[in-house]
C-alpha cells in the first residue's frame, strides 16, 4: 500500500513541477487556419529544413528532456488504458506548439513506417537523410541524422541512445494492410485502443530500442512522428463513423469509465476535446484523409502559457542547454465478423498510398517476415494487456502469410 501512496505522490509532485516551469503554450479558442500534417518523406526541402532547424533549437532549449519527463511520469495513466489516444493526441499537440513558437509555419509530419514494413532498413528515415539509425557500437549514442550527437539529461546524463532489437536489424513492423483489418473490424474504441497499443504501435517502440522502447522515448524526435502516425490510424478510423467524433467508452488507470468529459491527466481538459482534429486548440488534418465534420463542443481549457524554457529539477526533469554529446549511459483482436462496408472503407484503401511497399510477383523472393512477437517482460513493464498482444501477433502472422501466398501465386499483393 505504501508504495503506492508514493508513487501517486511522486505523480502529483512531477505534474505540479512541470505545470510550475514547462513551457506550456495556450490552445487556441478557434482555429484562424487549418494545417496539413504530412508524411516526412514528402516534405519539400524548406519545409524539411525549418522542421530540423525548429527540433535542434527545442533539444538545444532542453525541451526535449521535459517531455522525456512528462511522458515518463504519468505513463501508467495513459498507457494500457483508455485515454491513450485522446492524451498523445494533445501529447503531441503540446510539442507541435512549442515547434511554432519557435517557427510558426512549422507543422508536425508524421513517419510511415508502413512503407517499408518488412525491411525498416531501408527507409530513408532511419538513414543520415533524416533522423538515422540504430546506435553505434558500444554504447548505442545515435551518431548520424538531425539527431547526431545528441546529449540528454533525462532521466540521466547521457546520450541520446538506440539499440535495435536484433542487434543490426529491427525486425518487421506491422503492414498497413493489418491496421486496415483492425479498423474493419474493430466497432468499438476501447477495442481499437487496445489492438492498436498493443499491436502496431508496441513493435516499433520495441524494434528501435535504447531510449525508444523506454517511457521516455519523447526524448526521442521520432517518437512524435511515430505517435502521429499512431494518431493519424485513429483519424482514419473516426472517419468511419460520425460518432466516433462525439463519444469514446472504455475505461482509465483507475477502472473509472472513459467518456468525452473525462479529464486527460496532466492536461486537465476533457477528452471531448481531442476529438476533431480541425477542432479549437488543433487546427490540423491529415495529407491523404478527408476533413473531419463540424461537431460543436465546448471549447478547450486555457492553459497557461509559459514563455520561459523549463529547468525541471528534482523528480521530474533537468533539461538545460545540450552540448553536442554527453557520455553515454549504460510502449495487441479477438475474431469478429467484418464491418459492413462503408465510406470509410475507401478512405482506408488511401491510407498511407505515398509510399508503396517494394512488391514483386517472382516466386523465388523470399517470403516477408512478420513481426515477431513482443518481448513479455517489456510488455508488462509499458502496462500493455499480454491477452491482447498474443491475439494481435495471431492477426498480423495471417496477414503477413496471406501477402506471402498472394505474392507467391503472382498477385501483386496490397501490402501496404
Amino acid at each position: 500500500m505504501l508504495k503506492y501512496v508514493c508513487i501517486a505522490l511522486a505523480v502529483l509532485v512531477g505534474e505540479a513541477m512541470a505545470k510550475a516551469a514547462f513551457p506550456m503554450p495556450r490552445l487556441a479558442q478557434s482555429c484562424t487556419k487549418i494545417v496539413v500534417r504530412k508524411d516526412i518523406t514528402t516534405l519539400g526541402i524548406d519545409e524539411q529544413q525549418r522542421f530540423f532547424r525548429a527540433v535542434r533549437e527545442m533539444h538545444r532549449r532542453g525541451w526535449m528532456d521535459g517531455f522525456g519527463s512528462m511522458h515518463d511520469h504519468i505513463s501508467h495513466q495513459v498507457h494500457g488504458n483508455d485515454q491513450f489516444f485522446a492524451w498523445h493526441r494533445r501529447f503531441l499537440r503540446h510539442f507541435e506548439s512549442l515547434l511554432q513558437e519557435i517557427d510558426p509555419d512549422v507543422v508536425l509530419p508524421y513517419w510511415n513506417w508502413g512503407t517499408y514494413w518488412q525491411n525498416p532498413l531501408a527507409d530513408p528515415v532511419l538513414t543520415a537523410n533524416f533522423f538515422g539509425g540504430n546506435g553505434r557500437p558500444g554504447d548505442n549514442c545515435v551518431v548520424e541524422g538531425v539527431e547526431a550527437r545528441w546529449g540528454r539529461n533525462y532521466p540521466t546524463k547521457g546520450c541520446l541512445t538506440r539499440k535495435f532489437r536484433y542487434g543490426t536489424s529491427t525486425g518487421s513492423f506491422w503492414p498497413m494492410r493489418a491496421v486496415r483489418d483492425v479498423m474493419k473490424t474493430t466497432k468499438s474504441h476501447a477495442q481499437f485502443r487496445s489492438r492498436i497499443e498493443n499491436g502496431a504501435h508496441g513493435i516499433v517502440h520495441l524494434g528501435l530500442g535504447g531510449d525508444f522502447e523506454t517511457m521516455w522515448a519523447p526524448v526521442d524526435v521520432l517518437f512524435f512522428l511515430h505517435h502521429a502516425t499512431i494518431d493519424k490510424v485513429w483519424a482514419e478510423w473516426q472517419s468511419r463513423d460520425p460518432q466516433r467524433f462525439q463519444n469514446v467508452d472504455g475505461f482509465d488507470a483507475a477502472r473509472q469509465p472513459v467518456t468525452a468529459d473525462s479529464p486527460m491527466p496532466f492536461y486537465g481538459e476533457d477528452v471531448g476535446s481531442t476529438l476533431v482534429t480541425n477542432g479549437p486548440g488543433y487546427c490540423y488534418v491529415y495529407d491523404d484523409l478527408p476533413a473531419p465534420p463540424a461537431v460543436p463542443r465546448n471549447k478547450p481549457k486555457v492553459m497557461l502559457s509559459m514563455n520561459t524554457a523549463a529547468n525541471l529539477t528534482g523528480p521530474v526533469a533537468s533539461p538545460q542547454p545540450q552540448a553536442d554529446e554527453e557520455p553515454a549511459d549504460d510502449e495487441q483482436p479477438a475474431a469478429e465478423q467484418e464491418a459492413p462496408a462503408d465510406e470509410g472503407d475507401a478512405a482506408a484503401e488511401r491510407l498511407f498510398v505515398t509510399g508503396r511497399s517494394p512488391d514483386s510477383a517472382d516466386a523465388k523472393i523470399a517470403d516477408f517476415a512478420a513481426p515477431r512477437p513482443m518481448d513479455q517482460r517489456w510488455l508488462k513493464q509499458g502496462h500493455y494487456d499480454l491477452d491482447e498482444a498474443a491475439r494481435m501477433q495471431r492477426l498480423v502472422d495471417g496477414v503477413v502469410a496471406e501477402i506471402n501466398a498472394e505474392r507467391r501465386l503472382g498477385i501483386n499483393a496490397v501490402a501496404i
